[in-house]
C-alpha cells in the first residue's frame, strides 16, 4: 500500500525494495502486475487521488442476497436497491451547504492549516518555491503543479499550493477540481429511476407462437460456489516465528540465529 500511494518515483522505488529485501522472488510478480496501473507515481491519467481495485467485489457483496433469486426477482430487487440509493444521495445533496463535497472540504481544510507554517518565497507571477524544513518545493499556479506531486494526483491544492494561492490572496476553491464540487454530486445523482408498480398479467396479449421458454440448463454437481476466488495479492506467506523471514514456519526453519 504504501508504494501504491507514494507520490514520487523517489518513494515508491524505496518501498519496491524494501519488499525486496525480504522477498526477492516478488520482484517478477511486481513486474508483471503492471505498476503503471495501480502505483500512483507511475499512473498518467487523473484518478483524484483514489485506489480501488475491488469495485466488483463491492458490487457483488451489495446484490449477494439477490443473486440467489430468479432473474426477474434478481432484476427487479437491484432496481429497487439503486432507485433508494439514488433517492438517499439526492437528499443527503441538499443539506450540503459548502462549496465542496463533506470530506473534500475537510481535507482541503487540513492542507490550508498545514500551509500556514511553511514559507513562501516569489519567483514570478505564479511560480514560487516553498520552504518546509530542510526541503524545497516549486509551485506553479498556471499549470497547478507541485513537485511534491500531491495537487497533480489528488487535483486538490496540496499544502504547499495553498500557501502559494494565499499569499497571492485568491480562493482556494477556484483551484479546486470542479468534480469536488457540491454542484456537480447533485448532478450524478439528479436522474430518477421511477417505481414499477404490480399489474394483472392477464391484461397482457398472450400469442403462443412466441413464447419464449427458459433455456435448458442442468446445474453442475456439488455446492454452488459463494465466496470469491482470492486473487494473487490475497495470499500470503506465512512468516516464521523463529527467524522472522517469510515463506516457511518454525518447523521447516533452517536459518542460523546470531
Amino acid at each position: 500500500m504504501k508504494a501504491a500511494y507514494a507520490l514520487t518515483r523517489q518513494e515508491y522505488t524505496e518501498h519496491i525494495d524494501n519488499i525486496l529485501e525480504s522477498m526477492p522472488l516478488a520482484r517478477e510478480f511486481i513486474m508483471q502486475s503492471q505498476p503503471q496501473c495501480w502505483a500512483n507515481s507511475l499512473f498518467h491519467g487523473d484518478r483524484w487521488g483514489v485506489i480501488n481495485n475491488n469495485q466488483a467485489e463491492c458490487w457483488n457483496n451489495w446484490v449477494k442476497a439477490a443473486r440467489f433469486m430468479p432473474v426477474a426477482a434478481m432484476v427487479d430487487n437491484i432496481r429497487k436497491k439503486i432507485m433508494v440509493l439514488m433517492h438517499d444521495r439526492r437528499e443527503e445533496c441538499n443539506k450540503m451547504v459548502s462549496e465542496l463535497c463533506p470530506k473534500q472540504e475537510k481535507k482541503l481544510a487540513i492542507n490550508y492549516m498545514a500551509s500556514r507554517r511553511l514559507k513562501v518565497e516569489r519567483s514570478s507571477g505564479w511560480s514560487f518555491e516553498v520552504i518546509e524544513s530542510d526541503k524545497s518545493y516549486a509551485v506553479d499556479l498556471h499549470s497547478r503543479t507541485c513537485t511534491c506531486r500531491a495537487w497533480q494526483i489528488d487535483r486538490m491544492p496540496c499544502k504547499h499550493a495553498c500557501a502559494c494561492i494565499e499569499a497571492k490572496s485568491l480562493s482556494l476553491y477556484d483551484f479546486t477540481d470542479q468534480y469536488y464540487r457540491v454542484e456537480m454530486y447533485k448532478q450524478t445523482y439528479q436522474a430518477v429511476i421511477n417505481p414499477i408498480p404490480t399489474f394483472e398479467m392477464d391484461m397482457l396479449p398472450v400469442d403462443d407462437d412466441g413464447v419464449i421458454n427458459a433455456p435448458d440448463v442442468r446445474s453442475q454437481p456439488g455446492r454452488r460456489r459463494t465466496q470469491r476466488v482470492p486473487s494473487q495479492v490475497d495470499i500470503r506467506l506465512k512468516k516464521c516465528k523463529r527467524c522472522g523471514q517469510r515463506g516457511h514456519n518454525r518447523r521447516t526453519c533452517k536459518e542460523a540465529l546470531n
